[in-house]
């Protein structure tokens, strides 16, 4: 039991109130849902239109490799000469 009305009080608004808690968690799975759907459905639109950059990553296999030569940057960052 709380000892004074000031904890009973604090008591009482620190409880999670569940049916908020259902009704956010609810809404938060709808959200989630509703992207995965809309990135489905741009991801089909695209494909449809025959977008180029798309069309470029997917052309990319092992024979196109070996007519171009490549020219790989190296990842490592040049220092700077004043630091």
């Amino acid at each position: 039991m709380p000892a004074d009305p000031r904890q009973a009080l604090v008591r009482r608004l620190s409880i999670i109130n569940l049916e908020n808690f259902r009704r956010e968690y609810a809404r938060r799975r709808w959200k989630m849902s509703f992207r995965i759907v809309a990135l489905c459905n741009h991801l089909t639109r695209m494909m449809k239109k025959g977008h180029p950059k798309l069309q470029d990553e997917l052309r990319d296999c092992a024979s196109d490799q070996e007519e171009e030569p490549v020219n790989r940057r190296s990842r490592r960052r040049k220092r700077s000469s004043t630091s």
